[in-house]
């Protein structure tokens, strides 16, 4: 058992694999990516900087393709680091074929991270907002309650020194797949603290949104 393997990976990879294709795909963002080349088999990946996981260098908001060149855009974990993510978004519609979708993963309920390049958090809502110039095809939580405690505590383990170090880490950790596994106690969750509208995702650590180009 690996109580340091990530839990917020492994609910990540279980929403994109239902989209596997061997369609040509761009991954924005590709710096040490080897995750994805699994479901995409024919995936080229950008960045910024040079690379593993890397095909092509350059930026997401003058991407150097040809308008409608590819099938599939997959944007994970990245939108919380670009400045821009509108003008991003827009300059990934234009290299996406009118029909092609795009795959997109942001945090909610989760800490800063490569920092200072860390801008962004995402409600589901906002998220939504973003694309409202696109079909949407799926927009849901990456976690349940239980799972996003789960990682926050992941990530203080990974992002924390302490006293004690190693015997708070096993600690940590254990008591993260503790909560991932526990069962959940909840009878429902609300938008709010007058509990008027419920929100069943309103505790997810990251959301995960499918839309297709017009």
């Amino acid at each position: 058992m690996n109580l340091t393997a990530k839990i917020s990976r492994k609910k990540l990879d279980q929403k994109v694999s239902k989209y596997a294709s061997d369609k040509r795909t761009l991954e924005v963002g590709a710096f040490g990516s080897q995750a994805y080349g699994r479901f995409f088999t024919n995936k080229v990946g950008l960045d910024i900087r040079p690379g593993k996981g890397v095909d092509v260098v350059g930026s997401v908001y003058e991407l150097p393709f040809k308008d409608d060149e590819f099938d599939i855009v997959l944007c994970m974990v990245v939108m919380e680091h670009l400045e821009d993510p509108q003008k991003a978004i827009l300059e990934m519609k234009r290299v996406l074929k009118r029909g092609g979708i795009i795959l997109v993963s942001v945090p909610f309920m989760f800490p800063m991270h490569d920092t200072p390049n860390d801008f962004w958090r995402f409600t589901k809502y906002g998220l939504m907002h973003l694309f409202k110039d696109w079909e949407i095809v799926e927009v849901s939580a990456e976690t349940d309650m239980n799972e996003t405690l789960a990682v926050i505590l992941q990530r203080v383990g990974y992002q924390a020194t302490f006293y004690l170090n190693k015997l708070m880490k096993v600690f940590i950790f254990a008591l993260a797949a503790f909560i991932s596994w526990m069962p959940r106690m909840t009878k429902k969750i609300y938008g709010g603290i007058d509990r008027k509208v419920e929100e069943p995702e309103a505790f997810a650590s990251s959301y995960f949104l499918v839309a297709k180009k017009n």
